[in-house]
């Protein structure tokens, strides 16, 4: 694993941070929507300096052509699938878009609708003629104390080991990707990936460095995307035999609002589920419980059960005594429905 400022999408978040506006002064850093009482923040302390100052070099950029165009594209298909693109591009200042070494499926599957050609014109133009290069240099310092921030949250994650282990397979170098620079307000981050690395790339939470248990849950969750995605196309209708547990456990809340497809929210529970066992990996059982309590509570209501469906497997592939999760994934139907049966019996 290795912590990485990635220029691609460093300048990416610095042309559409170019488009936001500063806090106010009575804004929480976790909300837009939300009342703050007489102790809320003062703007300063509501987002990274990086931020401010990337604001402020590029002030007037709003109305640059490529800027523009950029916030129109993410206001559509948000930082996910801008960023997705972008990690399929060369490096500054030519952000080839030839991708030599292919792209992965699920990237043309499902991110398709952003134009890579136009995304590299634009981060090209935004390169060049915002001197990005430059901006990026003259914050050196600051970039190198938030990578070795990252770095000490991460010391001894064992993302990868767990990952070999859960999974089976880990065909990826995990690259996790701090974006300070971006205006973020709330989201924590996002998880995209190459042919070879998957990145987590870490979104700043305020002046103040995030928790060191959120970024181990980015880190795990975010690189488990495109092992799974591998997998599931070896076993494509598991999701869809696996449907009957929201008869049980609806989807509700945020996750049900945001994952309208339940394939998608198959893929959302079973890596969740993986965090738990992650979580449980590094010696945090507390970690864990509070990480599936707080889902439970966000809509993810089948988590308990696909953990409780897992966990003779995974004591068993912990001994030694089972192959990854890429052999037996379509014996997790079965699984479910005997977990169900013990539910209901309780």
């Amino acid at each position: 694993m290795e912590v990485r400022l990635d220029p691609r999408l460093l300048t990416l978040a610095a042309a559409l941070t170019a488009t936001s506006t500063p806090p106010a002064a009575h804004t929480p850093p976790d909300t837009l929507t939300a009342a703050a009482g007489p102790s809320a923040a003062p703007p300063a302390e509501l987002e990274h300096r990086l931020v401010a100052e990337t604001r402020r070099r590029l002030a007037g950029a709003a109305d640059h052509p490529a800027v523009q165009w950029l916030r129109a594209e993410y206001e559509q298909h948000d930082l996910l699938g801008l960023a997705m693109q972008a990690v399929q591009l060369g490096p500054p200042p030519a952000f080839d878009d030839a991708c030599p070494d292919g792209v992965p499926p699920y990237v043309e599957t499902y991110f398709n609708d952003v134009d890579r050609s136009a995304l590299a014109r634009a981060l090209r133009s935004v390169w060049q003629d915002l001197r990005v290069g430059e901006l990026l240099a003259d914050q050196d310092a600051e970039w190198r104390a938030v990578t070795a921030t990252v770095e000490g949250l991460l010391t001894d994650a064992q993302v990868e080991p767990f990952q070999r282990l859960f999974w089976g397979r880990f065909p990826y170098r995990l690259v996790v990707v701090p974006l300070w620079n971006m205006a973020a307000r709330g989201l924590r981050g996002v998880g995209v990936a190459s042919v070879h690395e998957t990145y987590a790339v870490c979104l700043p939470r305020g002046a103040a460095p995030p928790e060191q248990r959120e970024v181990l849950i980015l880190a795990q969750h975010e690189a488990s995307h495109p092992v799974l995605d591998d997998i599931q196309r070896l076993y494509p209708a598991v999701p869809r035999a696996c449907a009957f547990v929201e008869t049980d456990f609806p989807p509700a809340g945020r996750f049900a609002q945001f994952y309208g497809d339940p394939t998608f929210r198959w893929v959302e529970t079973l890596i969740r589920a993986s965090t738990c066992f992650y979580l449980e990996y590094l010696g945090r059982p507390d970690d864990a419980e509070s990480f599936a309590q707080l889902e439970v509570e966000s809509g993810v209501t089948a988590i308990r059960p696909f953990v409780s469906a897992l966990r003779p497997w995974w004591e068993a592939r912990r001994r030694g005594e089972a192959p990854g999760l890429d052999r037996v994934l379509p014996q997790l139907p079965a699984w479910l429905r005997s977990a169900l049966a013990e539910y209901t019996s309780m």
